[in-house]
């Protein structure tokens, strides 16, 4: 396993709309055929699907700084996923991984929401 092939996923998570799980398991089943050892595999996929969320969540920030964006936002939904998010707090966003649909949003919402890094580590 090379490092170039956990950056190639992590990018192929960020940047391409086909499925996490897809992406994952073709990978998986490349390093498979290679021999690696599984644990090795199912830390380093962890590793990176975690600095993939994280990519996302910084997204979020990065687009609740920009003021046009900022106006676009409906205010209401905004305030709404707050509450949950407040409510939940960091349990939601690890079970939202494995929820499909919600995977990815979650970590944007938390990202424009401000949710603290701190809370959801």
């Amino acid at each position: 396993m090379k490092i170039y092939e956990l950056i190639r996923l992590a990018v192929e998570i960020m940047f391409t709309p086909i499925s996490d799980d897809v992406l994952m398991l073709t990978q998986v089943g490349i390093w498979a055929s290679k021999d690696i050892n599984p644990y090795v595999v199912w830390v380093s996929s962890w590793i990176t699907l975690f600095i993939a969320f994280l990519w996302f969540f910084l997204v979020g920030r990065f687009f609740r700084q920009v003021p046009l964006i900022e106006k676009w936002m409906a205010k209401k939904w905004l305030q709404k996923a707050e509450k949950l998010l407040d409510h939940f707090g960091a349990g939601a966003i690890m079970l939202a991984f494995f929820a499909p649909g919600v995977r990815h949003p979650i970590h944007y919402i938390a990202g424009i929401l401000k949710f603290p890094i701190k809370k959801t580590c």
